[in-house]
């Protein structure tokens, strides 16, 4: 009996081992290292435009306060949010030339994170030239503002199809979940849960509000295909031929946490999982369509907030989105490995669990992991997936959240 417990106790410690491993992101931990092998969004372009009032923002990625501002001239700028003289923060500091000074004593950095003047000091004071904050490489693509905060060189920004196709028009939605990036990037992995949570569980609440239900259905086979980019999902529905593109084709999750799926009449979103810190992910959903013929080319990407509770703090259990993000922030802040019991069921989340501990064994032995892209050929013009041609869809009359909906379901 000693034994036996001795044992549990030794295999629950190796879960928790294993927890801390895929859902801490700070900097020096093994997933943070990992996920330092990523260009992740930060911002919509949107959000930081020159002609703001005040043209520097705050945000947070992999637990690291920054600032990200965009000079006179359009370019930008991120930086470490703290300034090393006095702690006030940069992302209310005041934007000069090419950079950024601090609100309290106007101490300024440019955009490699050298001081380059202290106005408070005595002239020809060199106090500034051992002064410098961590600074951070940025780029723009596809209406999002993309970081780089592992070692240098960085990898090429990878140029996935339709959010550089000049086709097509994009607009993103935005969620903030109080809880670990990777219970949230798991859903992807767990096709089962469309039967349940959102057939099932969705016919429940409206048949509570006295509303007509949706059509059930069961899966019939699941498969899953690691490739060059992460994660092929392939489901076969009953009732489905084999030759079904969800099972000849499927759709991906693209390491280390964004799902790309297919919808509607040619448009594609993708669900980009960015990890905040250890206790906080945002989700961007990156809605991605063909251009309507003679309609001008966008300006720039439109962003609005997708919620995942009304305005009194409760969920909204008859919204698609919202339906995921209640089952996502219910596991808790950092859900615990060690008290779940994963089936057969489950052998999607298995899998992604046990590549990406071998993704971060990769890079703690120096080697890129699955997804980093060095070689210009394979970016240009873009990066093509794998991805079925329109999903079999089942959630006609279904509000996919409260602020957007699925066009022609």
């Amino acid at each position: 009996m000693e034994q036996g417990s001795a044992g549990q106790r030794g295999r629950t410690d190796m879960q928790r081992e294993r927890n801390e491993r895929l859902t801490r992101v700070g900097p020096g931990t093994p997933m943070g290292k990992y996920m330092r092998m990523f260009w992740h969004p930060v911002a919509a372009s949107v959000e930081i435009r020159k002609d703001a009032d005040l043209p520097v923002i705050p945000v947070k990625l992999l637990g690291e306060r920054l600032a990200l501002f965009r000079s006179e001239d359009g370019s930008l700028g991120l930086v470490a949010e703290r300034c090393p003289h006095r702690g006030a923060a940069l992302s209310w500091g005041m934007v000069e030339d090419d950079g950024l000074r601090c609100p309290y004593h106007a101490w300024k950095f440019n955009k490699s994170g050298h001081c380059v003047d202290q106005p408070s000091e005595p002239e020809g004071s060199k106090a500034k030239d051992r002064i410098k904050i961590s600074a951070y490489p940025v780029q723009e693509m596809g209406g999002f503002v993309w970081a780089w905060l592992g070692p240098l060189p960085a990898p090429l920004l990878p140029r996935w199809e339709f959010a550089v196709r000049e086709d097509y028009d994009q607009d993103i939605g935005v969620s903030r979940l109080p809880c670990n990036w990777l219970q949230v990037a798991e859903n992807t992995m767990d096709p089962l849960h469309i039967e349940y949570l959102h057939m099932m569980y969705t016919n429940y609440v409206r048949k509570r509000k006295g509303l007509s239900t949706i059509p059930l259905r069961k899966h019939k086979k699941l498969a899953f295909e690691v490739f060059e980019y992460g994660i092929v999902k392939k489901r076969l529905w009953e009732g489905d031929s084999d030759d079904s593109p969800e099972w000849t084709v499927g759709h991906p999750q693209i390491f280390p946490g964004t799902a790309l799926v297919s919808y509607h009449n040619g448009w594609n979103q993708f669900q980009i999982r960015v990890p905040v810190d250890d206790t906080n992910t945002i989700i961007y959903w990156y809605n991605c369509r063909p251009r309507e013929a003679g309609k001008p080319k966008q300006t720039e990407v439109p962003i609005w907030e997708n919620p995942w509770a009304d305005d009194k703090g409760k969920y909204m259990p008859d919204q698609l989105n919202a339906q995921d993000m209640m089952v996502m922030i219910t596991q808790g802040d950092i859900t615990d490995h060690s008290a779940e019991n994963l089936l057969e069921a489950d052998k999607g989340v298995a899998l992604y669990r046990r590549t990406l501990l071998e993704e971060i064994e990769k890079v703690e032995r120096g080697e890129d992991p699955l997804g980093v892209i060095r070689d210009p050929a394979k970016n240009t013009p873009w990066i093509e997936l794998p991805i079925e041609d329109e999903i079999n869809f089942a959630f006609q009359g279904v509000q996919a959240s409260a602020a957007y909906d699925f066009p022609d379901v």
